[in-house]
């Protein structure tokens, strides 16, 4: 049997450690300038924060100077826009498309352009460079994404940044950037409550002391979710010490640690319920008893140095992701007897102490990684070369179990059950996993006059291996494992020559690994792509700017993941090639205060269209990919009176989409072969099966602001809402249909000091 070592992640981050001194992260070539005008400025302002001791940022230098499509939401934009969760914030973006079936924002749901957004699978997750995906070379979705109110900026790259950042790279990039130190102590303290048992909290604290900086948060939430039986509840701590050896060194250590303990599952409605009570599990199979539990943590130890001409980084990191879901198993029901349950065997209807089984659905991901990297600036001539290479390693480690509890016993995280086989309704099973990545990259932006021409290539060799075992005599798989080398060159344009006005294109090859944990068989294969671009950034007029890009992309061997599970599995197939064409627009407006009042209005509007369609032959030739709508976008206006007060109002429209392959258009409950049922079937009904269109929906949400004056410290009384009209809509049809958040209003305090 195949079985390579699983524990060798500190071999690996040390050997890559130990290149520190050759490489460096690609960030800002003029980091020594932008940290010398930071700290001539922070005597001039106490508020302003230091630059950056390390690099962590997504962007080659600033936006102007990026040969592709990068957008920021900085945190005054988040104080502006004051979400309930980050993902409504992230409407915001052009191009990104957001699906929200999580009532407080953890599991992400985030495309990109013509990816689909569920748990973000096709999209790279960083917070603070680090990858925050579950798993990227084995699985990619994210059950966690860092609370907003600890967040100084989200940085966006779509359609470029191949050749820096792998894997996922095929439709975009996102890091999360985390509070940093800043000159002078800064704290904030917030709380807000809501209706459904709302309850937001946050308090941090940033500062210097002499060459060490801290920066220090914690933010949690408690809520009610979508459903009668959901409630959800997360704590999030994360701390960063910062310290400056010299003018040339500095060493960095964040920490993060997220605790999630929800009643949440991912059984969702039949058609027949949906229409007849959509917010209500109550009563279906013991629901009530679903729970989710996540422990997230996160360690990253980053060195810099600052050179003539030179900038190098080097990082050591790990991620850890225990996450466990708890739901009771009924097996099949009658689909005449709907929406009453009629058990096929009333063995597995469930009643604590008496009947019925719960199992679990327990995910252990480990992520050990290290790199190096570094960015050369010279000339020869009158032409100007900044270099970026680099080189990083992965480690990965996958246990995916499912365990039972004996007849009648409730488990949860903190009782996962112990009864393995010993009754005819349980049997437990393990599935472990594991990857080992090593990638570089070179690349050479070429100042020309106005033009800047970058081509680049990453280089990625990575290993996936499985070995399914059942604690039965039976194996099922004896070990498996697939290799990979990719080449991903790129090759970018940017001309500045006009005022105020950049213009940009693009192509570049990326790709997307298959997804390891749903694999019938190996070899996998993964999703590669070739993607093009073309765009501008501008600034038409004192306030108001714009920009917007029009992309071509060519997918190979799509990797789709289909909308139910299979005997405890999600279906995920290369179903065929696919291409996505379309564009995104961005607008932003301000307008100067009204003479004698001080008041000033402000917009933003974000719009993306994007047409992905299957090109091979055959049945589903000229259909369009699952969970790719045509149209989404946002539109906000609002009100600002000086930094007394603002008030604004939101619409944000999500396209409709089809949930599968055929594209069927009606909402149809179907049998585990994705037939229709007919009358007198029984169906599986906590994984049941509903193929068809989701409707489109456009929302509404608001906020207003007040800065009260008279006290001491600045603190703002708010108020804000989303989904304000209560609309009932499908936000998913995962595993049948999950309606979205109903209406929430919010109201709280913030004090900075």
């Amino acid at each position: 049997m195949l079985t390579p070592p699983r524990r060798k992640p500190i071999t690996l981050a040390a050997a890559l450690f130990c290149a520190g001194g050759l490489l460096s992260a690609p960030v800002m070539a003029q980091q020594s300038d932008s940290t010398n005008a930071t700290q001539s400025a922070a005597g001039d302002d106490d508020a302003v924060k230091l630059a950056p001791v390390l690099v962590e940022g997504t962007f080659v230098g600033p936006i102007e100077n990026t040969a592709g499509t990068a957008r920021q939401l900085t945190d005054e934009d988040l104080d502006r826009l004051r979400p309930v969760t980050l993902q409504e914030a992230l409407r915001a973006v052009p191009g990104l498309r957001i699906i929200d079936d999580d009532i407080a924002g953890r599991r992400s749901g985030i495309g990109l352009r013509g990816a689909p957004s569920r748990r973000s699978r096709k999209v790279l997750l960083l917070e603070d460079g680090v990858p925050i995906n579950a798993s990227p070379y084995l699985d990619s979705s994210a059950h966690y994404t860092p609370p907003f109110q600890r967040l100084e900026n989200v940085e966006v790259l779509q359609g470029t940044g191949h050749v820096i950042y792998g894997p996922l790279n095929n439709h975009g990039i996102i890091n999360f950037r985390s509070l940093s130190p800043t000159a002078t102590p800064q704290s904030k303290f917030e709380v807000g409550y809501g209706n459904d048992d709302n309850f937001q909290r946050h308090v941090s604290h940033t500062r210097t002391i002499g060459d060490f900086g801290i920066a220090l948060a914690y933010s949690g939430a408690n809520a009610d979710g979508a459903f009668d039986v959901e409630k959800s509840r997360f704590d999030d701590f994360y701390g960063e010490i910062e310290y400056r050896i010299n003018d040339r060194h500095s060493l960095e250590f964040s920490a993060t640690h997220l605790r999630e303990r929800s009643n949440y599952d991912e059984s969702n409605l039949t058609p027949v319920e949906y229409a007849l009570a959509p917010r209500r599990k109550l009563g279906r199979f013991g629901q009530e008893f679903n729970t989710i539990g996540v422990n997230f943590s996160k360690y990253d130890l980053k060195h810099q140095f600052n050179g003539s001409g030179i900038t190098v980084s080097s990082r050591v990191y790990a991620t850890r992701t225990d996450r466990a879901r708890f739901t009771v198993d009924p097996e099949e029901i009658s689909v005449d007897a709907l929406p009453d349950f009629e058990y096929e065997d009333p063995e597995y209807q469930f009643i604590p102490g008496v009947s019925g089984v719960m199992v679990s659905r327990a995910r252990l991901y480990e992520n050990y990684g290290a790199e190096s990297r570094a960015v050369v600036n010279f000339t020869t001539g009158s032409i100007g070369h900044e270099v970026s290479f680099g080189v990083q390693g992965t480690r990965s480690l996958f246990d995916d179990g499912r365990e039972f509890g004996d007849v009648g016993e409730v488990i949860s995280i903190g009782n996962r059950g112990s009864n393995f086989g010993e009754n005819e309704l349980a049997a437990a099973r393990l599935d472990k996993y594991q990857a080992t990545a090593i990638a570089g990259y070179i690349q050479n932006a070429v100042q020309v006059g106005d033009f800047q021409i970058t081509p680049g290539v990453r280089i990625e060799h990575y290993t996936q291996h499985r070995e399914r075992r059942f604690t039965g005599s039976e194996f099922e798989f004896d070990g498996e494992q697939d290799d990979r080398l990719l080449a991903l060159p790129s090759l970018a344009l940017l001309y500045t020559g006009f005022d105020k006005t950049q213009v940009f294109a693009n192509v570049a090859r990326g790709y997307t690994p298959a997804f390891a944990r749903s694999a019938d068989e190996f070899p996998l294969k993964p999703e590669t792509g070739i993607n093009s671009q073309i765009g501008f950034r501008t600034r038409l007029a004192p306030g108001l700017s714009a920009d917007a890009a029009a992309f071509y992309n060519v997918i190979y061997d799509t990797v789709v993941q289909l909308p139910y599970t299979v005997d405890d599995a999600n279906i995920v197939v290369n179903s065929a090639d696919s291409r996505s064409v379309g564009f995104d627009l961005g607008l932003n407006y301000e307008s100067p205060s009204l003479p004698g009042t001080g008041v000033s209005a402000f917009s933003s509007l974000s719009y993306s269209y994007a047409r992905s369609t299957f090109t091979e032959g055959g049945e589903i030739d000229g259909n369009r990919v699952p969970e790719t709508p045509l149209h989404a976008g946002s539109l906000t206006v609002g009100l600002k009176g000086g930094q007394l007060w603002t008030a604004s109002l939101t619409v944000n429209h999500f396209g409709s989409y089809f949930s599968d392959l055929l594209n069927t258009r009606d909402l149809t409950l179907a049998n585990e072969d994705r037939e229709p049922v007919q009358p007198g079937d029984s169906v599986e009904i906590r994984e049941v099966v509903v193929l068809g269109r989701v409707p489109s929906n456009t929302l509404l949400s608001a906020r207003i602001g007040f800065t009260v004056p008279w006290v001491g410290p600045k603190t703002e009384l708010w108020v804000t809402g989303r989904n304000l009209t209560d609309k009932t809509y499908i936000v998913d049809i995962e595993n049948g249909i999950r309606p979205g958040a109903a209406r929430t209003v919010i109201g709280g305090v913030t004090i900075r000091f």
